[in-house]
């Protein structure tokens, strides 16, 4: 009986999907494939089509998965691509749904909230807009949910197989969004092996766990061997110094935080040795040497732009030193920033003109009334409200939980919802940290793993309520 009702709730689910998709396409958000020409993160579409796998070994800038992923696509499907992306980020919307679906039923006897707050991430702005961008915000989404989902499958059955489904997820994101880092992993998977010390599958846990760190690791050696830098992006100390240098307007033209970070390789000539450019000279020019991609596009792959990242977190640190009031300012706006709606992400801001009321309506987006910039930061501050305060009484049911339930379970949780909690706290500490302005798609590639969290806050409320009636 069980399956019959998540199998008609799936089946509700595609339906509302179908029909729902059908109506945004009249209202002309589409999916844009000029993205994959301009993004910063992809390699030149010569590259991805006929040099693939030797620009992704040289790709210093970014972890590897999605540009391979990009590529294999593209050379796939040809002058389809445009059709293709649109269908394979649509799908990965559809598995996201159904999978948060299946968990939402594993953790409430709650019969109808799990499909409604499956139907409100469905439903969301963002989730409409984020499908529609080519970019890997969904994709990572789908990486935590299997990744997730597969926890709940180890703890019934404890194959190598779940296991498998745990860690190569983890790794995948790992080598696709460089903000996930290897501690991170590490982390996790101490988290895992300590909860499975002395029960049964630990040791398939172990060997997915080093297969997971094994991949990650060999990358970042790569990495460390050809460019010297441990890590899969050498762009961390530009991601600082727009976070650092925000709303520090320098004259001084000798420092290089004058020049607004991620610029075209051109305007940093004056700070950087060429040291570089005579190293790497001939092993891969068209993504190293080359100042754009595309023709007109600026190509941040450039090798140049190593010894730039490293001169801005230079300038950060020093900053961070000599202002650290200024810095913590920064800081707490990220921390804002990262509760704001979704939709606000600056390359989302056109198309979510498109549905401009819904998105107002429901995505509590109040940046659309917005005149000027002092009213933008206002109207940013009011909508990250709502969100912030979902987040808050979540944490602090949770906590009370784990409280009272320390001595009976691991931290007094269950496993995926600590897998989960640290997972959103890593994100959060580290966007705040690094980033400025991005940090709202971040948090909701987190989002479906907080759904987790907060439909066993919602169960627990009732269940209360109904005990006291």
């Amino acid at each position: 009986m069980k399956k019959q009702f998540l199998g008609k709730d799936a089946m509700f689910v595609v339906i509302v999907f179908l029909i729902s998709r059908l109506i945004l396409s009249y209202f002309g958000v589409r999916m844009d494939y000029k993205a994959i020409f301009e993004y910063w993160q992809y390699l030149d579409i010569e590259s991805l089509k006929n040099n693939l796998l030797k620009a992704t070994w040289y790709d210093h800038a970014q972890p590897p998965f999605f540009n391979l992923l990009l590529g294999t696509v593209v050379k796939l499907s040809c002058n389809s691509a445009p059709i293709v992306f649109e269908l394979l980020f649509k799908l990965i919307t559809l598995i996201n749904c159904l999978l948060l679906l299946d968990m939402l039923k594993k953790v409430t006897a709650q019969a109808y909230l799990p499909l409604i707050l499956t139907m409100i991430y469905l439903l969301s702005p963002a989730t409409m807009l984020f499908e529609s961008e080519l970019f890997y915000t969904t994709f990572i989404s789908m990486l935590l949910l299997v990744s997730t989902y597969f926890i709940f499958s180890f703890r019934k059955t404890p194959t190598i197989k779940n296991s498998f489904g745990i860690f190569i997820p983890l790794a995948i994101l790992c080598l696709t969004r460089s903000m996930y880092h290897l501690v991170w992993l590490v982390v996790i998977t101490t988290i895992i092996l300590i909860y499975y010390k002395n029960k049964n599958g630990f040791k398939q846990l172990l060997t997915g766990g080093v297969i997971a760190f094994v991949l990650v690791t060999g990358w970042y050696i790569k990495n460390y061997i050809i460019f010297g830098n441990f890590g899969s992006s050498t762009w961390i100390g530009m991601n600082m110094a727009r976070n650092v240098f925000h709303d520090n307007d320098m004259m001084d033209s000798t420092r290089i935080e004058s020049i607004e970070p991620f610029s075209q390789i051109s305007y940093y000539k004056k700070f950087v040795s060429g040291d570089y450019e005579k190293r790497y000279k001939g092993i891969n020019d068209r993504d190293l040497m080359q100042e754009f991609k595309n023709d007109s596009f600026i190509n941040e792959n450039h090798i140049d732009y190593i010894e730039v990242s490293k001169k801005y977190m230079d300038a950060s640190k020093q900053y961070m030193k000599s202002h650290p009031v200024a810095y913590v300012k920064n800081v707490l706006q990220s921390g804002i920033i990262f509760f704001t709606s979704a939709s606000v992400y600056p390359l989302a801001v056109k198309p979510s003109q498109k549905i401009k009321y819904y998105d107002i309506i429901c995505g509590f987006n109040l940046t659309h009334f917005a005149n000027s910039k002092q009213q933008r930061r206002i109207l940013l501050t009011i909508s990250a409200i709502p969100k912030f305060f979902i987040y808050l009484v979540v944490f602090y049911f949770l906590a009370r939980t784990a409280i009272q339930k320390r001595k009976e379970r691991f931290f007094g949780m269950e496993l995926f919802n600590v897998v989960i909690i640290c997972t959103i706290a890593f994100v959060f500490s580290v966007s705040s940290l690094l980033e400025h302005f991005e940090n709202m798609r971040f948090r909701y590639e987190i989002e479906p793993l907080f759904i987790i969290l907060l439909v066993q806050v919602i169960s627990e409320i009732i269940q209360k309520r109904r005990t006291l009636q």
